[in-house]
């Protein structure tokens, strides 16, 4: 399908530029190696929802990875609603992408980093996800689990595997068998009224709305658990569901496991949640 191109509005180095001047250099470490960092964040009209909270991510990913932000956060946040702005849709989803600049073992010297923040598009999901219990697992012991980088072949070849099996996404376990995230979200399970998710000690990311939906569900007296549980302990819940910033709270309606499918409700706890969370963020 072709996508009219003033769906894609993409800013470099706070430029914006036609989709086929939208290029870096083939010598980036961001291509060579994966070395980079990135943000996704849900815009509404010329409003960036969670900018601060997602800026303070790149921030300590910058710090652990040793990459220089080229511009300040001041002149980033106004990239990023300047994309917001000129992109004509109402909702929007917006990628903020650093590179680490040309590599000095290929052209002699550091080259500058790369700021590319891409707006388009997006559509809120409305029907519960469908997941598969991927075949890979994540390396929880990493410290750069908690942060997003471009190094993301786990969970790209864990969604084509969902995928092709006509699931929405994948479930990851880490290298222990514990249960970890969901590809593009975190994950949540409702099992006799209480509410569990996995700590981050196990490989999942430090999800910006998963800390809204853990501070909604604690405001709502619900009791939640951080706790590394196993497959069978998530098999035997009552509601299943997802927090994402580009999916806000969405339900799960069916985990596929060892060739077997396991149906769930869409439960109150779910939707009392998801409403909570439109309600915060002005959605």
């Amino acid at each position: 399908m072709t996508v009219p191109s003033y769906k894609v509005i993409t800013l470099i180095n706070g430029r914006p530029v036609k989709r086929r001047d939208a290029k870096i250099s083939v010598f980036d470490n961001a291509l060579l190696y994966a070395e980079g960092l990135f943000e996704a964040f849900l815009a509404v009209d010329d409003r960036v929802i969670l900018l601060e909270e997602h800026l303070q991510r790149l921030y300590r990913g910058s710090r652990l990875l040793e990459l220089k932000i080229p511009v300040t956060e001041e002149l980033l946040t106004t990239w990023l609603c300047k994309a917001a702005r000129i992109h004509p849709e109402h909702i929007k989803k917006i990628r903020l992408t650093v590179t680490s600049g040309e590599s000095p073992k290929w052209v002699g010297k550091q080259g500058k980093q790369q700021v590319i923040i891409t707006a388009s598009s997006h559509q809120m999901p409305s029907r519960p996800f469908r997941l598969y219990v991927s075949d890979y697992r994540l390396d929880q012991k990493s410290q750069f689990r908690r942060i997003k980088t471009l190094s993301y072949i786990t969970h790209a070849v864990s969604l084509k595997q969902a995928h092709s099996r006509k699931c929405d996404d994948a479930l990851l376990l880490n290298e222990d068998g514990y249960i970890a995230e969901i590809t593009s979200a975190n994950i949540f399970w409702v099992n006799k009224g209480k509410i569990y998710t996995p700590p981050l000690t196990s490989g999942c990311l430090e999800g910006v709305t998963r800390s809204i939906a853990i501070d909604e569900a604690l405001k709502a007296g619900y009791r939640l658990f951080e706790k590394n549980k196993r497959i069978p302990n998530l098999l035997q819940a009552d509601e299943v569901f997802l927090s994402s910033s580009l999916k806000l709270i969405l339900g799960i309606s069916q985990i596929i496991f060892q060739n077997k499918k396991y149906v769930f409700k869409i439960g109150p706890v779910t939707r009392h949640l998801a409403r909570c969370l439109k309600e915060r963020l002005q959605v």
